[in-house]
């Protein structure tokens, strides 16, 4: 801040609290800034040099308005409308504006106005958790004091007369002193400065014989930081100070005997805590006096406590337990606090001794069943089992016979006497646990009936029953808990294996599906699917175990339908596929019904779909199970070469499955080769359908699966699929291959493109042109010039080869030839079309063949030829006739073992053809 200012922030600052005290709400965010700012501007005038402090002239206007601030914050706290924070900086400001405004008045009413002021400061910073600033505040505060305390002896040193007033002020002047060393201690302890914290109270104690008055205060406060410390674990420090407190508050009537007593008490737990077994003398000693102080039930209870620690003999602790029992405000629960302390120390004949006398004593007690259940957990954790079963006896006699347990005390019996009957199930020990469970069926009255715990209780006898191999008792137990819960899934699993046990297998099937039944409406109730449907699994298994299939697919579609848990139904699906297909094996009835696995190889494939989403973190065993299904799928598809519909199914799963698997060459190839199978399973639909829609789907998704695998096959992740690959080039070629036939049916006009592929291929073979003929010539395709030019292709491939296979090309030539001379024999462009083709066929048979061309195949060609020539004849064609016949005749010298077959008899009706061929030449000319 400047100089030149100086005056305008005093008088600034002024106004700003004048505007402070105006206002009322202190909540609204403009009263805070303003609190904030004034304490800014009082922080700068702090730092001020003192040559500048005057040179703002009268500051009686900046003191009279912190007065006033000084005053709204003790009426907004009386009033309770103020936080301890605001009210702790408005007090701040103030006292710091009053010492800026008196800093050179040294008057004992300004001295005494600031030490006050001081303090009350002081006191709101410590109460809103502020130590530093309080600290600060404090450190003036005593200079202040100490200025007093000399004012007045100087003044008492110069007027000895007036000794009496000045002796009155100098005692008030210690007072706040005394107050002062009391917040000084509050501040160190908060700052764990504890030296500091003892040294002001020492000081403090030190002033006590001028005001003994205020040693309850300055005992209570010792007692607090013996609190407090003992709350946050730092005994050794709570006991200094519960000492010091005890010391303070000796003879001082106002500190009382009762908290004399509190402290004593505190300060033992305190030695027990440090140190229990260095500390139990002085453990004892502080508690044996704080019950001298004043009897509490507490402190007679902590001095049994320490004996037990101390490992007393029996009579002391006797007397003690005695002391405490005969207090006149004795509960049974302080009785039965002393029970259980005495047993965690092992002291039994103390034990059975004190049970007896709490019998005794509270004997008319409604509260006596709290003593009765104690007893029994005790006997019961001490392993004391005969003990434990005549004391229940015992309570179940007097529950009977006009002393009932009250509702809470039968449920803490009911718990204890299941547990115990449950610990013994567990171990074997079937008699022991039908003991506990009937113990706890004696405390059921007629009223209890309808009791659910009742047939749970029912269920675990019939349980016991089962395990001490008495099946009738267990059925009677198992109808009682039917008649109370009819649809618990428990009980109808304790029937089912009853009737397993009895070999009743209807009985047995009907238990499995009414526990399935169960199972689904206990799950929409109670959430507690992982028991329930864990139930179904044991029930399946034992269903396995004893050979009863048709029991255990039940259990297992029940789990495989309603289970939430996937892994779960992925389990119950495995053993369900298994199980179905070892039935397919044994039966060969059965064996078409192993193909219903389909469904369930789905469920599985849409499960695993699931968990790869949500279990990012179990992929392996994903990819393990993907693989397992994968497999039986895989065989499944093989023997469909009957079924294409099914075969198709399996494969495409198959080809799914695979998908989850780890990607590597081989899942890759397996993927491709199920992709193939299922186009190859899809052309096979369409091939014997009848259904004209049904086929036409078939060829579109057989062309989906094509293109799904040229995709795959096209993937630059694939080793396996690189050029060098020989099955890679084989699927290449049977892509299109599939590819062709589906279009060619579906008479898709892309399938000229297709057969520019397949010639422009690198890796094309005269057997796949073959193919393509034979694709093509099949009657659903009906396109004559394609399966010309495919012929005519695969010709040309194979007599392109370095050994040409004739037999091959005599088989396409009779293609060619049957189509261009079937449709219509009056056909001359179909007859120019085959007498090309024979004119081929005769120059391969005359210079390349070197007769390896088929016998039978020339014997055809030949024939149709003549027959081709006669009909030609017969319809007055007599020179197409002589050409058609003619090129028989010259087709007789390549056979070779039938020519003498036909020779003579052709030549012969060849020169009779000749004949008439001249004679209608002849006649021709005359009627010319």
């Amino acid at each position: 801040m400047k100089l030149d200012n100086l005056s305008e922030a005093v008088a600034t600052l002024t106004a700003i609290l004048q505007d402070i005290c105006r206002k009322e709400k202190t909540s609204s965010p403009e009263w805070h800034d303003q609190v904030q700012l004034a304490d800014s501007i009082t922080q700068t005038l702090q730092t001020l040099p003192q040559q500048h402090r005057n040179s703002s002239g009268s500051l009686t206007a900046l003191e009279n308005a912190s007065v006033s601030l000084w005053n709204l914050s003790v009426s907004l706290k009386t009033k309770g409308v103020l936080a301890a924070q605001s009210n702790a900086k408005l007090r701040n400001i103030a006292f710091l504006i009053v010492q800026f405004c008196t800093e050179t008045d040294n008057r004992d009413i300004t001295l005494k106005k600031k030490i006050m002021m001081g303090l009350k400061t002081g006191r709101a910073w410590i109460d809103c958790n502020c130590p530093d600033m309080a600290e600060k505040v404090l450190i003036a505060t005593e200079e202040y004091i100490k200025h007093l305390q000399m004012s007045i002896l100087e003044r008492k040193n110069k007027n000895p007369d007036n000794s009496a007033d000045e002796e009155m002020q100098k005692l008030e002047a210690e007072n706040e002193l005394f107050k002062l060393l009391c917040y000084k201690a509050e501040i160190g302890l908060s700052q764990n400065r504890h030296e500091e914290a003892l040294d002001a109270v020492l000081h403090a104690k030190e002033m006590l014989p001028k005001f003994p008055k205020e040693g309850a205060f300055l005992s209570m406060l010792c007692y607090n930081f013996g609190v407090n410390l003992f709350q946050s674990k730092q005994h050794e420090n709570s006991i200094v100070w519960l000492r010091e407190s005890y010391e303070i508050g000796k003879n001082k009537q106002a500190v009382g005997h009762k908290n004399q007593s509190r402290t004593l008490r505190l300060l033992a737990n305190a030695y027990l805590e440090v140190n229990p077994e260095q500390n139990l003398q002085q453990a004892l000693n502080a508690v044996s006096l704080a019950n001298t102080e004043h009897v509490h039930p507490a402190g007679l209870y902590l001095r049994l406590k320490v004996l037990l620690l101390s490992i007393e003999p029996d009579e002391p602790v006797k007397k003690a337990i005695e002391d405490l029992l005969k207090l006149p405000d004795i509960t049974v629960d302080l009785s039965l606090s002393i029970l259980h302390l005495v047993n965690n120390h092992s002291r039994l004949e103390i034990v059975r001794w004190l049970i007896q006398g709490l019998l005794q004593k509270f004997g008319n007690s409604p509260d006596i069943g709290k003593i009765l259940i104690t007893n029994l957990e005790i006997l019961v954790q001490g392993k004391q089992i005969k003990q434990a079963k005549e004391f229940m006896e015992f309570c179940i006699t007097a529950h009977h016979t006009g002393r009932p347990l009250d509702l809470a005390i039968k449920k803490r019996f009911h718990l204890v006497l299941w547990e115990q009957g449950a610990a013994a199930f567990e171990e074997n020990e079937f008699h022991e646990s039908l003991d506990w469970y009937n113990y706890s069926l004696s405390l059921y009255s007629k009223s209890d009936t309808w009791d659910k715990n009742m047939a749970k209780l029912q269920r675990n006898r019939a349980n016991c029953y089962l395990g001490l191999n008495q099946p009738q008792k267990a059925k009677e137990a198992i109808f009682e808990a039917e008649k109370i819960d009819p649809t618990s899934a428990h009980t109808q699993y304790i029937i089912y294996k009853l009737a397993l046990l009895e070999e009743n297998k209807e009985q047995a099937s009907t238990a499995m599906q009414k526990m399935c039944d169960c199972a689904r409406q206990e799950l929409t109730v109670s959430g507690d699917e992982d028991h329930i449907f864990g139930l179904i699994c044991l029930a399946a298994q034992k269903a396995f175990e004893d050979g009863n299939t048709s029991t255990s697919l039940i259990a297992l579609e029940c789990l495989c339908n309603s289970s939430p848990d996937p892994w779960q139904v992925l389990t119950a699906l495995r053993c369900l596929v298994r199980l179905k297909l070892a039935e397919a094996d044994e039966d060969e009835f059965k064996r078409e019904e192993a193909f219903v696995v389909v469904e369930n190889i789905r469920t599985a494939y849409n499960k695993l779909l699931q968990l790869q989403d949500q279990s990012t973190d179990r992929l392996p065993q994903i990819q393990k199970e993907a693989e397992w299904f994968m497999k039986i799928a895989w065989n499944l598809a093989l023997q469909c070469d009957k079924h294409p519909e099914k075969m198709k199914d399996l494969f495409t799963l198959c080809s799914q499955l695979t998908s989850l698997c780890p990607v590597d060459d081989d899942t890759l190839v397996r993927q491709r080769t199920c992709m193939l199978m299922s186009a190859a399973a899809c052309l096979q639909i369409a091939r014997t359908t009848a259904d004209e829609g049904r086929k036409r789907m078939a060829l579109e998704e057989s062309l989906d699966h094509v293109g799904n695998c040229k995709q795959l096959y096209g993937s630059a992740q694939t080793l396996a699929l690189g050029p060098n690959d020989s099955k890679g080039k084989d699927t290449e070629k049977l892509l299109l291959l599939y590819e062709f036939e589906a279009r060619t049916k579906l008479k898709d006009p892309r399938v000229e493109n297709i057969l520019e592929r397949a010639f422009t291929m690198p890796n094309s073979d005269p057997k796949m042109f073959e193919a393509l003929a034979a694709l093509s010539m099949e009657a659903s395709c009906s396109n004559k010039s394609l399966c010309v030019r495919v012929l005519k292709i695969a010709i040309r491939k194979n007599l392109q080869a370095d050994q040409p296979d004739y037999s091959k090309c005599s088989q396409l030539f009779h293609s060619m030839v049957q189509l261009s001379l079937s449709s219509n024999n009056q056909d001359t462009t179909g007859q120019d079309e085959a007498w090309n083709y024979y004119m081929e066929i005769l120059d391969i048979l005359d210079k390349k063949a070197q007769g390896q061309y088929p016998e039978i195949e020339v014997l055809w060609l030949m024939t149709k030829a003549w027959n081709c020539g006669i009909n030609l004849f017969s319809a007055s064609k007599y020179i197409d006739a002589e050409k058609w016949c003619g090129l028989a005749i010259r087709m007789i010298k390549f056979l070779t073992t039938m020519k003498n077959n036909y020779q003579d008899h052709m030549n012969t009706v060849y020169g009779e053809v000749l004949a008439k061929i001249e004679g209608s030449k002849t006649r021709g000319s005359l009627e010319e």
